[in-house]
């Protein structure tokens, strides 16, 4: 029963999140003082937040690495530490500039 909650949790959180990001005002303001937005949805963490943007994608290095899939030579698993390592923003394309 906690493993669903904690799931459905994740859920709501993401959910929060995404339509955070995707408002300029809300992007912004978690970009600016990440600590305060996310302790007003009940996360309370000192985690850095970083804002991609078209010029510039954030590389961020995993916590912690399966040393017995690298030594294995998992390509499945070094394809999941690239998206992990660049959060899903990868572009085939370069999003247009925002206007300002």
């Amino acid at each position: 029963m906690s493993v669903q909650n904690s799931s459905a949790a994740k859920r709501t959180t993401g959910k929060q999140i995404g339509a955070m990001i995707q408002n300029e005002a809300s992007r912004t303001e978690l970009a600016a003082n990440p600590q305060s937005v996310l302790a007003d949805m009940g996360i309370h963490t000192n985690a850095t937040v970083y804002a991609d943007t078209a010029d510039m994608v954030h590389l961020v290095i995993p916590a912690h690495i399966d040393q017995s899939r690298v030594a294995a030579d998992d390509a499945a698993y070094f394809e999941e530490l690239g998206l992990l390592a660049l959060g899903l923003c990868m572009y085939s394309e370069q999003p247009d500039e925002p206007v300002t």
